[in-house]
């Protein structure tokens, strides 16, 4: 991304898989420079993601950034998981403050398949900063875990209905203290080609325009009728 302007990196110093939107608001918030080999990489913070770009917008740069670019995440973000996900997340955050947000993921926990995520992070970015978005919306990105020769293309998908489904396996510690692991399965039950989870399941790369107004429009009118005093 560098090539395409100049790029603050600041990102959570610990694994924050699945905090959702989380902020922190009871402790202090720490940043520390990282270098690697010898050369300047980024900022690393004890927060969240949400936290990462509240920081970053609203005390650490000088000058508001043109884009927000959230991730790129190891693994998938599609579905109602995408409530879980700190990278979504952390996009909102960015739309939240005004600034066009994406959030990119890929369907894998390797670092194999990473050249054609970064040749994808590069042409969203490309397209954003040209044609700009809507107020209020985001773009998730999520890249399949293939080759680009392999990949089947661009597809702009909807939200799908893909949940994850818990199993909370008791076990007993050393101690024979009890504890629980989270562990379970994805379910799918929605088989529309237009879905982002299919779309990344057949190898297509997909665009969902997400926003965080949450009203259900559609029951507004019934709900009324319930007769609130």
């Amino acid at each position: 991304m560098q090539e395409m302007g100049d790029v603050t990196v600041m990102a959570p110093n610990t694994e924050k898989s699945a905090v959702g939107h989380a902020v922190t608001i009871s402790d202090p918030i720490r940043i520390e420079p990282i270098t690697r080999h010898g050369g300047f990489e980024g900022y690393a913070v004890n927060g969240t993601p949400a936290d990462c770009v509240k920081i970053a917008v609203g005390s650490f740069l000088e000058v508001k950034p043109d884009i927000v670019v959230s991730g790129i995440n190891a693994g998938a973000n599609v579905g109602s998981n995408i409530l879980y996900s700190g990278t979504v997340s952390a996009a909102a955050e960015g739309i939240m403050l005004g600034i066009p947000s994406i959030a990119l993921s890929i369907n894998t926990f390797k670092s194999d398949y990473y050249d054609l995520a970064k040749s994808v992070a590069q042409t969203m970015m490309k397209k954003v900063l040209h044609n700009g978005l809507p107020k209020g919306t985001l773009l998730n990105v999520n890249v399949p875990k293939c080759s680009a020769s392999e990949c089947s293309g661009y597809k702009i998908t909807r939200q799908g209905g893909e949940y994850f489904l818990d199993k909370l396996e008791k076990r007993e510690d050393p101690r024979g203290r009890q504890y629980f692991w989270m562990g379970g399965k994805i379910i799918n039950n929605d088989k529309s080609d237009d879905q982002d989870g299919n779309a990344l399941a057949n190898n297509w790369i997909s665009i969902t325009p997400i926003q965080y107004k949450l009203t259900d429009n559609s029951f507004l009118d019934t709900l009324s009728d319930w007769g609130f005093e």
